[in-house]
């Protein structure tokens, strides 16, 4: 295999000013930069600007973007209907301290797509959108231990920063997986609240919650797993889950920060006609801006209501923030326009397929998962629809190919191989058909070896 440097030098020879600026920012941000997902090796490229499905980056070259904001992008880079109804709000003022019209407007806009939201609350990022829910399900149930799957990623906070990823010397079996927590800082006493079980294993799944049922508050999935990468569910995995937390008398939360309106407009509970009791969401759901938010049952959402006796804990300085509820309501008008779906998912289609095919011509071994626009390539020769089964791939190889086309102006999306990318409705037929020409070039360069 050629050494990783053979593979960065088109992108090392075209990034000077990046690579300045790199030296220049690490003095100021860990790393250089302003969230550890945004790192890679040799160093990041810096963006000037964005339009479309393109960023321009601080050497003026001309990048065709699957990152996408890490996904809320779906209308592309500064979309003019969305920008429009942005500079009309910041008019009326950016900031109020109090409620408007337009939040319960937007409400109702997510009760169109997502019928199960029969009450939302607003909060800033997916991070406090899974948060708060874990906290509402533990004060309706009366329990305190939270159920997450193996590998999965819900945010930033301690709860969610459970087995997100487990060292191999401390995997065990899917059936007894002890919580492990995701980096330094992290309570070890968090590890005892929060129960593993494994996505896509419907046996040991239902092994793991009936075990620990009368302890579990809720039941806390991200319906289509993008925490590793790519997983779809299979065998009727979620309404499956649907049933046995129903019986079991389990919250069951739907994580739907990046499947919410991607996957389809409705989101994954949609995409699989499942119907959870807390559906959170953020992304797309901002159109660009930090917006997320959680809803559910009445029953459950209630919980939050000021009374005498105590209740659930909600607050945000920025919740519903004007103007990013602005550009949240722009966007989900527009995508709840007729065809606009079936469009996304032909484009996201022509990629992934495109990928899987081209990876095939070349002679070179790679699972591609996928639904509609979200998904991921993974270098190896056997199947892969669980995280585990993503932990034995070929990471070499995945950033070969990552870096070959990142100097050929084709931005893979989150620059790590257990991550996704993403494609948008302004994606031509030309900007796929390119990329696909770039990766096959890099398949060429990766077979030879």
């Amino acid at each position: 295999m050629p050494t990783s440097a053979a593979y960065e030098k088109e992108y090392v020879s075209r990034t000077r000013r990046s690579r300045a600026h790199f030296e220049k920012a690490r003095k100021l941000l860990p790393a250089g930069v302003e969230s550890n997902v945004r790192f890679f090796e040799p160093y990041p490229f810096y963006v000037k600007r964005a339009k479309g499905p393109y960023i321009y980056d601080l050497d003026g070259n001309r990048i065709i973007d699957f990152a996408l904001g890490y996904g809320p992008m779906i209308l592309g880079h500064d979309n003019p209907e969305v920008v429009k109804a942005v500079k009309a709000q910041v008019g009326k003022g950016t900031m109020y301290g109090a409620s408007s019209e337009m939040a319960a407007e937007y409400v109702r806009t997510i009760q169109k797509a997502m019928p199960s939201i029969e009450m939302f609350r607003f909060a800033n990022s997916g991070t406090e959108a899974t948060m708060h829910p874990m906290r509402v399900a533990r004060a309706y149930t009366g329990r305190e231990k939270i159920a997450k799957a193996e590998g999965s990623y819900h945010g930033g906070h301690d709860y969610a920063l459970q087995g997100v990823d487990i060292p191999e010397d401390m995997l065990r079996d899917v059936r007894h997986q002890p919580s492990v927590p995701f980096g330094k800082g992290v309570p070890k006493c968090i590890s005892d609240l929060m129960v593993m079980y494994p996505f896509n294993d419907w046996g040991a799944t239902e092994d793991v919650l009936t075990r620990n049922a009368d302890d579990l508050a809720a039941v806390i999935i991200e319906p289509v797993q993008a925490g590793g990468g790519c997983f779809a569910p299979r065998d009727n995995y979620l309404k499956r889950l649907r049933k046995l937390t129903k019986d079991l008398g389990i919250v069951l939360i739907f994580d739907e920060v990046l499947t919410g309106f991607r996957v389809a407009r409705g989101g994954a509970q949609e995409r699989y006609d499942v119907k959870p009791d807390i559906t959170c969401v953020a992304k797309v759901a901002g159109g660009g801006y930090q917006l997320g938010g959680f809803g559910g049952s009445r029953k459950i959402m209630e919980e939050i209501v000021p009374k005498a006796g105590g209740n659930v804990y909600h607050g945000g300085t920025y919740n519903a923030h004007p103007v990013s509820v602005a550009a949240g309501l722009k966007t989900l008008q527009i995508l709840g326009r007729p065809g606009v779906y079936r469009k996304i998912d032909r484009i996201g289609d022509s990629l992934f397929r495109g990928l899987k095919d081209v990876a095939e011509d070349r002679g070179v071994d790679v699972w591609v998962e996928s639904v509609g626009s979200l998904g991921q390539m993974y270098f190896t020769d056997k199947e892969v629809s669980k995280w585990r089964d993503a932990m034995d791939i070929d990471r070499e190889k995945w950033n070969h190919w990552f870096m070959h086309s990142l100097g050929r102006g084709v931005f893979f999306g989150v620059p790590h191989p257990d991550e996704h990318f993403f494609t948008s409705i302004v994606h031509s037929e030309k900007d796929i058909q390119h990329s696909l020409d770039v990766s096959d070039e890099a398949f060429k360069m990766i077979a030879k070896e």
